[in-house]
């Protein structure tokens, strides 16, 4: 989710007082950012203790501290808003508690597919385990098979508007179609698009409830590349 020009500068200098150890700056983006952040993880299926951890994390890692480990608000490039950035950093987190849990719990039991296998675990791991790697996999592949599910020439019309910057008005004279079937067409295209998208993204990880803004706002912060 985006945010003006305004607004980012202010956010941009936000974070800029908590790096610089002002702690009042870090109380205020603390106090304005837990209750959405929390509604999040939530909503994700997370339970009320288990947001509130990966929250105290979250804050305890947000600026320099102990060591030399980079502090979590050194990663906010300003490409989004910080409460979707902030938001996609929870979600990633709590990706990477289910994993852990999941490698504790042992093997579950056989799934109709006869695996043995936890569907957190058949998520796809990066070469350096990295929960971002992680995330942007599983967004990715989720669209991606939605794609492959279109009907094929919804699929061309969805490329030639969206990618190519053909109009519906162009359309018609190329096709030779009334408009209201070519607006019918890209209008189911994208319903089915969005609610494929969700459960194949419900099926391949059900601990993430997330909406199609949602899924949208994940794959603008993770800057989400689709060949």
């Amino acid at each position: 989710m985006g945010c003006n020009t305004g607004e980012a500068s202010e956010e941009w200098g936000a974070v800029q007082r908590c790096l610089n150890g002002d702690a009042a700056a870090l109380g205020g983006l603390r106090d304005r950012s837990q209750a959405a952040l929390r509604a999040i993880l939530l909503a994700r299926g997370a339970s009320p203790t288990e947001a509130e951890d990966i929250l105290a994390d979250l804050w305890a890692d947000a600026v320099p501290g102990a060591g030399d480990r980079p502090a979590l608000l050194e990663k906010f490039n300003g490409r989004c808003s910080l409460q979707a950035w902030l938001g996609t950093v929870a979600t990633r987190r709590w990706i990477d508690l289910k994993r852990r849990q999941a490698r504790r719990a042992g093997p579950e039991p056989a799934d109709r597919e006869g695996s043995s296998e936890s569907v957190i675990e058949r998520l796809p791991a990066s070469e350096s385990g990295g929960s971002e790697a992680v995330l942007v996999e599983l967004l990715r592949s989720s669209l991606q098979a939605a794609f492959a599910d279109c009907d094929p020439e919804a699929m061309v019309l969805l490329r030639l508007v969206y990618v190519h910057g053909v109009t519906q008005r162009e359309l018609v004279r190329m096709l030779g179609w009334h408009e209201s079937k070519v607006s019918r067409t890209l209008s189911r295209a994208m319903q089915h698009i969005e609610s494929r998208t969700l459960r194949e993204l419900k099926s391949r990880d059900p601990w993430l409830d997330l909406t199609w803004q949602d899924f949208v706002d994940l794959c603008q912060t993770e800057r989400v590349g689709f060949s």
